[in-house]
């Protein structure tokens, strides 16, 4: 029997290392195929990546574009300006009449809409545009009626 044994244990170390080969096997099988899978993943960011860096170098082309198409748009409109201003000079320099209407003040109603207090934010922008030129609440005379009202 102890022939049967030693058989029989030499056959079951056979057959766990026959299983331990398989399962090592499988398992660089699946670690070769977790790195294909990584790889594959990795070039898919690069790509993404490529692609976005290649959108955001058009973005910035066309910005650096518009910005200069500003920027000449700016200096025509500065020597347009600069040149009516010299027209407006030089017609006040020929003329006392458009000298005086020039150098007039202007009517009060007008001053007051060119009238702007100091805005440092939007909400003080938007605060001052709600309460300027308001109406009256529905249930108050206006100005003009209470004149009206108060000359009869």
């Amino acid at each position: 029997m102890s022939r049967l044994t030693a058989l029989a244990l030499i056959a079951l170390c056979c057959l766990a290392a026959l299983l331990i080969a398989i399962n090592l096997h499988q398992g660089q099988k699946h670690t070769a195929e977790l790195l294909q899978i990584e790889l594959n993943a990795s070039e898919q960011d690069k790509a993404q990546q490529a692609a976005l860096l290649e959108q955001l170098y058009k973005a910035s082309s066309d910005n650096d574009a518009a910005q200069a198409d500003l920027r000449s748009s700016i200096e025509s409109v500065n020597s347009a300006l600069l040149k009516n201003k010299r027209a407006m000079e030089q017609i006040k320099n020929e003329s006392k009449e458009v000298r005086d209407w020039a150098d007039a003040r202007l009517p009060a109603d007008i001053a007051r809409l060119r009238q702007r207090p100091e805005i440092a934010s939007g909400a003080a922008y938007r605060d001052w545009l709600s309460h300027r030129d308001s109406l009256p609440p529905a249930s108050e005379p206006s100005p003009n009626k209470r004149r009206a009202e108060s000359s009869d």
